[in-house]
């Protein structure tokens, strides 16, 4: 009876020891989850940033074109009023040179006319 008491004795600290040990497992297991949650909160805490952060950049986003297209507006206005001014100033020298142009053209016909008429006339005497 002594061995079997023994023996009884013997698997009663084994299982004490098995127990000891899942409690400590179950603890390390505890924290671990801990842990993960934690984790899990800072990564919704960082998802959340980021979604933030991108409805910022989408309204940067809207922001920039809109005042692309605003700002870009009078930019091409003044451009294209410039151009009518240039376009306009060169319209008016050339027509000034068409006339100086077509009065030299005038003149040359005409002092041709009259030396074909002074040869004529030297010819003839």
């Amino acid at each position: 009876m002594e061995e079997t008491l023994k023996l009884i004795l013997n698997e009663l600290k084994e299982l004490k020891v098995g127990q000891q040990k899942l409690i400590k497992e179950q603890q390390e297991l505890k924290g671990g989850q801990q842990k993960l949650i934690k984790e899990q909160q800072e990564l919704k805490g960082g998802q959340q940033k980021l979604i933030e952060e991108q409805q910022e950049l989408k309204k940067d986003i809207s922001s920039i074109k809109d005042n692309l297209i605003n700002g870009l507006g009078p930019y091409f206005e003044h451009i294209e009023k410039h151009i009518d001014q240039k376009t306009a100033v060169l319209k008016d020298t050339l027509e000034d040179q068409q006339l100086v142009i077509d009065t030299l053209a005038a003149r040359s016909i005409k002092h041709e006319s009259e030396i074909k008429d002074f040869k004529r006339i030297l010819k003839n005497q």
